[in-house]
């Protein structure tokens, strides 16, 4: 798929582009505009008040002027520049550069908020997916919206000392256009077709260099893919300097050095003989000697326009160097504007696909309605006629599902893979909701409550649960504030009491090594375990495990199910596992097929129906139990 920086975007777009990425600096700060157009407005200005002073010196210094009259124009050279320069110092030290680091956070901060509220079906999209693989390849350019604020300094200028200029030289081309002399009429058509061809011969100059940069990229970059990612897993010294050091051992263990090389230093040796990067430099240099050439006799031409007018008597010998300089900056500036308007579109290009992530709108309805609060935990969860596809899937992970959930029941769950369990599971936390039927509590839509407090009432642990490189009781607590007698009490419930008891700093232990450099490796059993307190932690009225204990022991797993009543109280209990046998602890079983809830019942009397799904589950899996 072609990259969007390569491809011919239409004026309009890129007018759209900036003014969104614009509106984006206003809406973090109103006064960033204000406040940095002062202080460019103002270093501007000090180049054009520099040029009339010292114009004003050298006609002093033609016509012999007295020392009393230098002194008003050299006290002036000498304390409004450096006046100019304090202001525009405090002004960068004390506000711009604040508010920038100010800007660049907050912007950072929205995408990342963004994405934590986002709902999980947009984040599981194929929509939100391909934006953020264009987020990734298009920041890879540049430094995102912190480019933005040197290339609005530099507009800025070019304006500002445009005008400048512009208002300095009115006068003397005022003067040269009344003295309807004809030699002085062709010494400015030949200034202004140079400035023509300079002009034009830069902007080819800049595209041709943009496309084939750009162009290069596009050819390079699932090789820069493969390249990052194998850096990730690959550098380390010791413990890893970079990447995650948990895949070391692997790479040890299975000789995989050959071909991380493969993918990294290889990979781009490799590129570089296919690359058009070095010709595409080399024409960059060439045509930039070319355009300081044809820059400097601009200049040249300029001073020699201006002296022939001065000697034909349009103006003083002093406006030599006002009209001089004021035409080199012009031609300077009329020049900057083309090259920073793309530089200024190629970076809103970039910055499009986190602008129209950050502008999603969720698409789940979030409800208003408050959920009751039970001390008696009396709540019914019923499934009516369900079904649900994933995002760009043509089947069912549930069709027509239909299940009520008894007040403080134990509810094993069972069937093979992808028969719904853990989608039942996802619908119920409304981390998606479903496309047909609707899922009841205490006789009401799920979707009508308030959805912050709805999530309160489950405690969940899912398959693929993460655990942070933090310390203990945060990962338990989910939260830096931390109950330690609970978190203990909850870690103790889950069969880690004695491990808890070994750490030298408790609660306060690290996870992992990622941060700290004594934080403890924990295995995926006791990953598992933690993971459980931190369900327990929340006391929420409901309790979903999907296979909780996958990584554990048996005789862990045993002690898990012998304490799972203590554990669980008076709360309604839904526990997802493959294993049949660690099932029978529930009075409860549904069995899941295709998507369909086909039996339910003990786990005696699923037996009895030797044609039904369970007794083939059980039969398949008890070799194991004998």
């Amino acid at each position: 798929m072609q990259n969007d920086l390569t491809s011919k975007i239409p004026f309009r777009e890129n007018v759209r582009n900036i003014r969104n990425l614009l509106r984006q600096i206003y809406e973090i700060d109103k006064s960033y505009y204000a406040v940095n157009g002062l202080r460019v407005g103002l270093d501007a200005v000090k180049g054009a008040l520099e040029l009339l002073l010292a114009a004003e010196i050298l006609e002093l210094l033609y016509q012999g002027g007295s020392l009393k009259e230098f002194w008003r124009p050299v006290a002036m050279v000498l304390l409004v520049p450096l006046l100019i320069s304090l202001v525009t110092s405090f002004l960068w030290h004390e506000f711009i550069q604040p508010k920038q680091q100010n800007i660049w956070r907050t912007y950072d901060g929205n995408l990342a908020a963004k994405f934590r509220s986002m709902d999980y079906s947009l984040i599981d999209s194929p929509y939100v997916k391909e934006l953020q693989e264009r987020m990734r390849k298009d920041h890879n350019w540049g430094n995102g919206i912190g480019d933005l604020f040197w290339i609005l300094d530099d507009i800025l200028s070019v304006v500002v000392s445009l005008v400048c200029y512009l208002g300095v030289s009115f006068p003397l081309l005022k003067a040269i256009l009344a003295s309807r002399n004809p030699w002085m009429y062709l010494g400015l058509a030949a200034l202004a077709a140079l400035l023509c061809l300079l002009t034009s011969l830069q902007a080819r100059a800049n595209a041709a260099y943009e496309e084939n940069l750009l162009s290069d990229y596009d050819k390079r970059y699932p090789m820069e893919v493969r390249k990052e990612y194998a850096n990730f897993v690959w550098q380390w010294s010791g413990r890893c300097v970079s990447g995650d050091y948990h895949f070391i051992k692997d790479l040890h263990l299975y000789d995989g050095h050959d071909m991380m090389e493969k993918y990294t230093s290889e990979n781009m040796r490799h590129f570089e003989k296919l690359s058009p990067i070095r010709e595409v430099l080399k024409y960059a240099g060439r045509m930039g000697i070319l355009m300081g050439g044809i820059q400097r006799l601009m200049d040249l031409g300029g001073y020699l326009v201006s002296a022939a007018y001065a000697i034909l008597g349009a103006f003083p010998i002093g406006s030599v160097i006002k009209f001089a300089g004021a035409f080199t900056n012009i031609c300077r500036g009329l020049q900057g504007i083309g090259a920073q308007y793309k530089q200024m579109a190629l970076t809103a290009r970039r910055e499009a696909a986190t602008l129209e992530m950050l502008g999603i709108s969720d698409e789940m309805y979030k409800g208003k309605l408050p959920v009751e609060k039970r001390l008696d935990n009396q709540y019914e969860i019923e499934f009516r006629n369900v079904s649900f596809r994933y995002p760009s899937t043509e089947q069912y992970a549930l069709r027509d599902f239909s299940l009520k959930l008894r007040v403080g029941e134990r509810m094993a769950i069972v069937g093979m893979n992808g028969s719904g369990k853990t989608t039942m599971i996802k619908l119920l936390c409304r981390l998606y909701d479903p496309q047909e039927g609707e899922i009841l509590l205490n006789g009401v839509d799920i979707r009508k409550f308030d959805r912050e407090e709805y999530v309160k009432l489950f405690s969940v642990v899912f398959q693929d649960f993460g655990l942070l490189s933090m310390p203990l009781g945060q990962n338990v607590a989910s939260s830096m504030e931390v109950d330690g007698e609970l978190a203990l009490d909850c870690l103790r419930k889950a069969g880690l009491g004695e491990r808890v008891k070994q750490l030298s700093k408790g609660l306060d232990t690290y996870l992992y090594q990622d941060i700290a450099d004594d934080g403890v490796e924990v295995s995926g059993g006791e990953a598992q375990k933690i993971a459980l307190a931190r369900a327990l932690y929340k006391d929420a009225p409901f309790v979903l495990l999907d296979e909780p204990t996958a990584s554990l022991d048996p005789l862990s797993e045993y002690e898990i199910y012998s304490g799972f009543d203590a554990m669980t109280g008076n709360k309604t209990a839904i526990y997802i596992s493959h294993r049949l046998s660690s099932c029978r602890f529930c009075d409860d079983i549904a069995v899941f097929h295709e998507g369909r809830l086909v039996q339910r019942g003990s786990h005696e009397e699923l037996l009895k129906d030797e044609q039904g799904k369970y007794y083939e589950l059980w039969q398949a899996q008890a070799q194991y139990y004998t």
